[in-house]
């Protein structure tokens, strides 16, 4: 009787960085994943159409690991970072904001948490810097599992890394399309789960918020988690995307634009995917049964979240009682 050796491999993390014009800060975020504790890795990076000063930083990043899709035009985050899927070859996917900084155990402790856990998307817990690289907070109250966390005792800060098989999981139960997550960076998912974007609509639309989809469409489709361990930072400056007008401790201030932008957003992603299970009927309903097809679909239209309009409301109550 012939005997064969059963080999098991490590699985293969892909890293996907939709980069456009933040050269000043994407030499660091790719540095902080090749100083990652687990190594079965590819960096692939989209170059969303910056332009050619930022074009040419890219060409300094010259290691084995890192593969760079140059795009002639900028097409938006969502489109951008299917460019990245196409190219990916791991079973873990990971979104990475080219402004933020991975801590060493972010690779290990996130895929630790999926193997032994059954989630299409597992969201980390972040720091903070700010546009100079100063550690801020290493507790950010944009955690979800903030009142959960413990305190981080450290010797070297630039050394900052959690036991990462000891840390805080708890599932999501928020309604569809309500944000319980940490920034994009935050998240791995399942590759597996992101067939679901091959029949979401109107992709063009999404030049930014892009996580929003994706955050949203995996928990649908696979449910999600937080984890307490704190695996990145998240950095702060001015041309971040939820335009932060003031941090003042636990309370983070919105501009009113940006507020509006949300609602927009909300809007828009629960329309499209409504649209998207109404033409894909027969598909989807095969690709995860009648049963699952259908409490997706009713999930999406009873989402409902009373804690998101107060905020709305506060949002914009000066107008009605006029400041």
């Amino acid at each position: 009787m012939k005997i064969t050796r059963t080999i098991i491999k490590e699985p293969k993390i892909s890293l996907i960085i939709t980069y456009y014009n933040l050269g000043k800060y994407i030499k660091d975020c790719v540095f902080s994943i090749l100083n990652q504790e687990y190594q079965n890795f590819e960096i692939i990076i989209i170059n969303d159409g910056s332009n050619e000063e930022n074009s040419n930083i890219l060409q300094e990043l010259n290691n084995e690991k890192i593969k760079i899709i140059n795009l002639t035009e900028n097409i938006g985050q969502l489109l951008a970072f299917e460019e990245g899927l196409k190219a990916a070859a791991g079973e873990f996917i990971c979104m990475i904001d080219a402004d933020d900084i991975l801590l060493p155990n972010y690779l290990k402790t996130l895929l630790y948490a999926h193997l032994n856990n059954n989630f299409a998307l597992i969201s980390a817990s972040s720091g903070e810097i700010n546009e100079n690289g100063e550690v801020t907070s290493l507790k950010s109250p944009n955690n979800p599992l903030y009142n959960q966390q413990k305190q981080i005792n450290y010797k070297d800060i630039e050394n900052i890394s959690n036991n990462s098989e000891k840390f805080t999981l708890k599932e999501n139960k928020e309604p569809f399309g309500i944000w319980n997550w940490n920034a994009s960076t935050s998240g791995m998912f399942r590759k597996s789960a992101l067939e679901i974007l091959n029949y979401f609509p109107n992709k063009n639309y999404w030049k930014t918020g892009a996580d929003k989809v994706v955050f949203s469409l995996l928990d649908l489709v696979g449910s999600s988690a937080n984890i307490g361990a704190v695996c990145y930072l998240y950095r702060h400056h001015s041309a971040n995307n939820s335009q932060t007008t003031l941090t003042t401790g636990k309370k983070r201030y919105l501009n009113e634009n940006y507020i509006k932008k949300l609602i927009a957003w909300n809007k828009k992603l629960r329309l499209d995917t409504l649209k998207m299970f109404l033409k894909n009927k027969k598909e989807l309903a095969k690709k995860y049964n009648k049963t699952d097809y259908l409490k997706m679909f009713l999930k999406v239209v009873f989402c409902f979240n009373i804690k998101f309009c107060a905020k709305v409301i506060k949002t914009f109550a000066h107008k009605i009682i006029k400041i």
